[in-house]
């Protein structure tokens, strides 16, 4: 790594913005699947492939796309992967058909995820390592604001305007992140130049490289299914909690927001390992409450905020663990982590469907707590191996 380049603020900023694009951008559905499927005349499960596709876009996708374009400079091929986004994004704003809707969630979940991969490579490699945990925390950032800002205002704004008003929004701020990082986004060598494809693999012989793949695959599985259908999950519930699920959401990303950041904080003070097992036993314990206590709605309301901050706790850990196990040296690697980020999401969210078309959206919360206790499982194991 280059030692005189240091991480900007507006930099960061950009960066932190396009976080909160992208993941809005990603989830932007969420807060309304109940809608979509009313406009769609689809049942609500059938909605959720929107997420499906765009996971399963990031999960498959990026690790290849990375492979083939390994060569290229990682900042310029930051800089492709975003304009390739872009366009896209405006594809998508244009179509009337859900297949393609489809489609285009694939793809983007493979050019947005590839930029998220390189973006964050490219801020760890311009961060001093005792920092680590707090920039991550700071990039990370843009996602809960996007769950404090974009799910509820695009909820509130569903009464006036359609959802691709809202990417039309996007795809501005896009253009504008674009725009800097072609005038000041510095060349970055980074240390994955100095090793070859056959040693970036020989990475995931580290066994704390492999559980912290393995914990993201497990632990967004169980994460992403409740995570996803938490608004028809609590109207299904809780009828009368539509009235205020405007303003819930903005709490619920207010709780992410504040998860992300003490995440940082303690992932600086204690180590990452430490911070994941007391943020995998916390969601244990969440989980188990939640699923005890659905009848009644206000400690329901209060559980979920607690599970959401831990569990935007937990993925601070998860990457900053990457970038600290691999020692930032590849991009490959930080793209499999993100991969299983995102397929962990896209199989819970196919396992959500049948649980909810079998057993009812009540038990989601059971798949959610089933993935915390084989994390905390295996991780007790290997601590005791090691």
């Amino acid at each position: 790594m280059e030692t005189h380049k240091r991480l900007t603020k507006p930099t960061l900023f950009i960066f932190t913005l396009m976080n909160f694009v992208l993941a809005m951008s990603s989830f932007l559905f969420n807060g309304i699947l109940d809608q979509v499927a009313q406009q769609l005349t689809i049942p609500i499960s059938e909605t959720g492939l929107l997420n499906s596709a765009y996971a399963y876009g990031a999960g498959l996708g990026v690790p290849i796309t990375l492979v083939l374009f390994r060569k290229f400079e990682r900042t310029s091929m930051l800089k492709i992967m975003l304009a390739l986004t872009i366009l896209a994004s405006i594809w998508m704003i244009f179509t009337t058909s859900f297949e393609q809707l489809l489609l285009i969630r694939f793809l983007t979940g493979v050019t947005g995820n590839g930029y998220g991969v390189l973006a964050m490579g490219t801020v760890a490699a311009l961060t001093p390592p005792e920092k680590l945990g707090s920039t991550l925390a700071k990039l990370i950032m843009g996602a809960s604001l996007a769950l404090v800002i974009g799910m509820p205002l695009t909820r509130m704004l569903s009464q006036y305007f359609n959802w691709q008003v809202d990417y039309l929004f996007l795809i501005v701020l896009m253009i504008i992140a674009f725009i800097y990082f072609l005038n000041f986004l510095p060349s970055v060598k980074s240390n994955q130049n100095d090793i070859n494809f056959k040693s970036e693999l020989a990475l995931l012989k580290n066994k704390e490289t492999l559980f912290v793949l393995f914990s993201s695959l497990i632990t967004f599985i169980g994460y992403g299914s409740l995570f996803t259908y938490v608004t028809p999950y609590l109207l299904e519930l809780f009828p009368n909690v539509d009235h205020i699920l405007s303003y819930y959401l903005i709490i619920m990303g207010l709780s992410c927001f504040s998860g992300n950041l003490f995440g940082g904080y303690m992932s600086d003070r204690i180590g990452f390992k430490k911070a994941l097992l007391m943020g995998t036993a916390s969601q244990i314990l969440l989980t188990a409450l939640i699923f005890a206590f659905q009848k009644q709605m206000w400690v329901t309301l209060i559980l979920i905020l607690l599970w959401q901050f831990m569990g935007w706790f937990v993925g601070l850990q998860l990457n900053t663990g990457i970038n600290i196990t691999t020692q930032n040296k590849s991009s490959f690697i930080l793209s499999l982590n993100s991969s299983n980020i995102q397929l962990g999401q896209a199989f819970g969210l196919s396992i959500a469907v049948f649980i909810i078309k079998s057993f009812g959206i009540q038990s989601l919360s059971l798949l959610t707590l089933s993935s915390a206790v084989l994390i905390l499982l295996i991780s007790t194991v290997l601590k005791e191996r090691a």
